[in-house]
């Protein structure tokens, strides 16, 4: 965003990949800003949220909590319901991207149909999920330590962040997902990579194993609160956005 000469507002071109839902949202939170006549530094005086988060907002950056799509609505003079309206059609794409994306393989691939499944297969992934379920239980319950209780699980290890700036993004070298679904009990490079962040955001996730735990989930969960998005202890979408932005 640029201000000219008599407080014209030449804003930046949004990032191609934005879906049009979600453009149309940030050009109309664009105008309600330029109506209200107020800078960024004004809407974090005025609001519960900082400079920086208002210009991730008004850039495509980042989907805006709820709370700061009202506030600026309301700063404006606007009527809130067609912007709310639009706003829930958009989250709801964002999630629904979020899980697919999840669902993917490497690098965003799809992953390949399924071959049709027989009684003895089914019979193979029904005893998996079994394994997999009281595994959880343990990671959870473990009355010692949660690190003590990771001890062989596939993903678990030492991790090291290789921190390189790409724009106004962060990576730490064990994954470049910006759109992934990382929470409790997951395992890998992912998990590692948002370990890494949180120490850059000044942030105590315990040591970079690559396991997402109790710990790992109470720094997210902090995080998300500090820059008001639903403290879910979830990274996803929006969360990785925080994670990578660069301040």
């Amino acid at each position: 965003m640029r201000v000219l000469a008599g407080g014209v507002v030449r804003w930046k071109a949004l990032p191609e990949p934005l879906d049009p839902q979600t453009a149309q949202l940030v050009v109309e939170l664009r105008q309600l800003k330029d109506h209200s006549g107020l800078s960024l530094k004004s809407l974090q005086a005025k609001t519960p949220f900082s400079r920086s988060s208002w210009e991730r907002y008004l850039n495509g950056k980042a989907l805006p909590p709820q709370a700061a799509v009202e506030a600026l609505a309301k700063l404006a003079g606007a009527d809130v319901t067609p912007l709310l309206a639009l706003y829930d059609a958009v989250r709801r794409e964002s999630i629904t991207a979020a899980v697919t994306s999840a669902d993917s393989g490497p690098a965003g691939q799809e992953r390949a149909p399924e071959p049709e499944i027989r009684v003895a297969a089914l019979s193979v992934a029904v005893g998996a999920l079994l394994l997999s379920a009281v595994i959880s239980v343990v990671l959870i319950t473990d009355p010692w330590s949660e690190h003590a209780s990771t001890a062989g699980v596939t993903g678990v290890g030492k991790y090291t962040c290789a921190y390189a700036r790409h724009g106004d993004q962060l990576f730490a070298g064990d994954s470049t997902t910006t759109s992934r679904l990382v929470m409790r009990n997951a395992t890998g490079p992912d998990a590692a990579e948002v370990q890494c962040l949180l120490l850059r955001h000044k942030l105590s996730p315990g040591d970079v194993d690559g396991y997402f735990g109790e710990r790992t989930e109470a720094e997210v969960k902090r995080l998300q609160r500090l820059d008001h998005v639903p403290a879910d202890g979830i990274v996803g979408e929006q969360t990785w956005a925080l994670l990578r932005h660069v301040g």
